[in-house]
C-alpha cells in the first residue's frame, strides 16, 4: 500500500492538488498524510522572553488553520461518506534551518513512499529546499 506525504500550504492550487492526491489514494487504497509547517523558535531562559512563546503560538495557529482548509479540500473529494482511505493531518514544527532535512526525516519516519509539495509557492519551503527534496525523493 502506498503512503503519500503531502506538504501543504493553503492556496487554491494546493487545494486542487490535494484533491487529486485524495482521489488517487482513494482509488488505489493508499494512505495520505497532510503536513503543514510551523517554525518553532527556541524559548529563552530569561524571565521576560515572551516574544518566542507568542510567535510559536501564532505559527502553530496559522498551521492549524491551513490544516482546517486541507480537511475541507479532502472532505469535498470524499463527499463526507464512509471511505477506507486513511488520511492524517498534522503540523510539523521545525527550527527554521535545514527544513528540507526535517521534512525528509519525517517522511522516512512515517514510512512514506512518495513526497509531494501541494503548491510550491505556498508550502513554506524555499526553492533551494524544494530542489533538495526533489533530488532526494
Amino acid at each position: 500500500m502506498s503512503h503519500t506525504l503531502v506538504i501543504y500550504g493553503a492556496s487554491e492550487s494546493a487545494d486542487a492538488a490535494l484533491g487529486e492526491l485524495t482521489r488517487d489514494a482513494s482509488e488505489r487504497g493508499g494512505r495520505l498524510t497532510v503536513l503543514t509547517l510551523a517554525v518553532k523558535e527556541p524559548v529563552g531562559r530569561g524571565c521576560c522572553d515572551t516574544r518566542s512563546v507568542l510567535w510559536n503560538g501564532f505559527a502553530r495557529e496559522f498551521a492549524e488553520n491551513d490544516l482546517a482548509r486541507a480537511r475541507i479540500a479532502v472532505a469535498d473529494v470524499l463527499g463526507g461518506g464512509s471511505c477506507a482511505l486513511d488520511v492524517r493531518f498534522e503540523v510539523l514544527t521545525h527550527r527554521g534551518r535545514r527544513l528540507a532535512e526535517a521534512v525528509e526525516r519525517e517522511a522516512l519516519r512515517r514510512g512514506a513512499s512518495r513526497l509531494v509539495v501541494a503548491d510550491p509557492r505556498a508550502c513554506g519551503l524555499s526553492r533551494r529546499e524544494q530542489r533538495r527534496l526533489r533530488a532526494s525523493w
